[in-house]
């Protein structure tokens, strides 16, 4: 059998090319990734294409799609162009299939992806908004790119979907084409795989919607601030909060090595603390974020960080918290006590707090899906929350509920309070 291009017209945007962006979702048993695969196996026959196959996060070849196309080699019989290596693939013409990870890049290593003419973003709902803004700029300066996402949806808040998918399904964008594809669309689909929709479908309706039928949810499953997030909307505390001149500002930071650094910024109003803005950035030293705050040109209070500030670096033999007091910032170390409890407080706070919608969009987002993992196995979810993406922002709003009582203001100004039916200000 010849690899040709698909027979399928649902497929047949992939080789069309008549957008930058080709994104391809829906529910599991679709073969969304073996129909990508042979397209830009067939493409990289066709023409000289330099391939970046990437994901959010991939630690090792193992979690690329590298086996996927080695498969796919294998299958049509195509081992007399391309050479599988240990971690790329060569055309006999030039063409070339890369692997990459998109968390710890930042804007000046991800330069290297430059003259990438076929992206290929799998496991795209994992992807946040930070490294879509950090790639996307970078692979469509190449003439005659394209972008090609594929995903099983998992909630309406994640970025592709947000950014890409529903503006393009409400007509508010013209330079994406969606290919919703799921295993009722796909011939070769497995009886076995069949049969487990199908019987979902009958005992558990809402499940099936999103895993076999590729709706997306609007809550992560195992979200550990569902309920606490959902009352704050619903009593209007997520609203505009501005940043008020009378009451000092105060830092909450996580700090990351290789991912993520975030910082909240903090006020209280009597025993009312209000979550006024937000910061989050990878792959920067402390003086960044110290330059960053000062640039912000409040009146701080105080800031306060995890108590591995303390730890010594390496390469310099000081601890970020003495290299911080040098740049005229004195760290305050949050109380270490176990990430359960530490959620106990989190929920307290969030019983209470205001946060402003915009300036901590990134921040809300991120604690919205801040999850326990479910295991399989045993029918239940793990009691330690997942380390992803969205648990720096989480792990810090931790040490803020932590700090509070640390954040003391002498006599309390007498301001209007907000009407929360209106927003902050009315």
């Amino acid at each position: 059998m010849q690899l040709t291009e698909t027979k399928s017209k649902l497929f047949q945007p992939l080789y069309l090319r008549e957008t930058l962006f080709c994104i391809l979702y829906g529910g599991r048993g679709g073969a969304k990734s073996w129909e990508i695969a042979d397209y830009l196996l067939i493409d990289g026959i066709k023409n000289v294409n330099r391939n970046l196959c990437c994901r959010e996060v991939q630690k090792s070849i193992k979690q690329s799609v590298h086996q996927l196309f080695k498969d796919r080699i294998k299958r049509w019989k195509l081992e007399r162009f391309y050479n599988a290596l240990e971690t790329e693939i060569r055309g006999v013409n030039g063409t070339l299939f890369m692997y990459s990870g998109l968390l710890e890049h930042t804007a000046d290593t991800i330069k290297s992806f430059e003259g990438c003419n076929r992206t290929w973003i799998e496991e795209a709902q994992t992807v946040s908004k930070r490294s879509l803004d950090i790639l996307v700029p970078t692979v469509i300066r190449t003439p005659g790119c394209q972008v090609i996402m594929s995903l099983n949806p998992y909630l309406l808040t994640d970025a592709v979907w947000a950014d890409y998918i529903q503006p393009a399904l409400d007509g508010k964008r013209d330079d994406v084409t969606l290919i919703n594809v799921n295993y009722t669309d796909n011939k070769h689909c497995p009886p076995e795989l069949m049969r487990l929709a199908e019987n979902m479908k009958r005992d558990d309706y809402d499940a099936w919607l999103n895993i076999y039928d590729g709706q997306p949810k609007l809550v992560a499953d195992g979200a550990i601030y569902k309920d606490e997030l959902h009352k704050a909307q619903k009593d209007g505390r997520i609203t505009s909060v501005p940043v008020d001149d009378i009451l000092p500002v105060y830092t909450v930071w996580d700090l990351g090595v290789s991912d993520s650094t975030v910082i909240w910024f903090v006020q209280i109003y009597g025993k009312e603390p209000r979550l006024v803005d937000y910061y989050e950035a990878n792959g920067e030293g402390i003086d960044h974020y110290i330059k960053l705050i000062k640039s912000k040109g409040y009146d701080y209070g105080g800031h306060f960080a995890p108590h591995d500030i303390k730890v010594r670096e390496f390469t310099s033999g000081k601890s970020r918290l003495e290299t911080a007091r040098t740049m005229g910032i004195d760290f305050t170390t949050v109380t270490n006590i176990s990430i359960d409890d530490g959620i106990d407080a989190t929920r307290q706070l969030l019983k209470t707090v205001w946060i402003d919608e915009k300036r901590c969009a990134r921040g809300i987002e991120c604690v919205r899906n801040y999850r326990r993992e479910y295991n399989d196995k045993m029918q239940e979810f793990k009691p330690r929350p997942v380390h992803d993406w969205a648990s720096h922002a989480a792990d810090a709003l931790r040490y803020v509920a932590l700090s509070i009582d640390r954040m003391v203001v002498k006599k309390t100004p007498k301001l209007p309070k907000p009407i929360a039916s209106r927003g902050w200000q009315g």
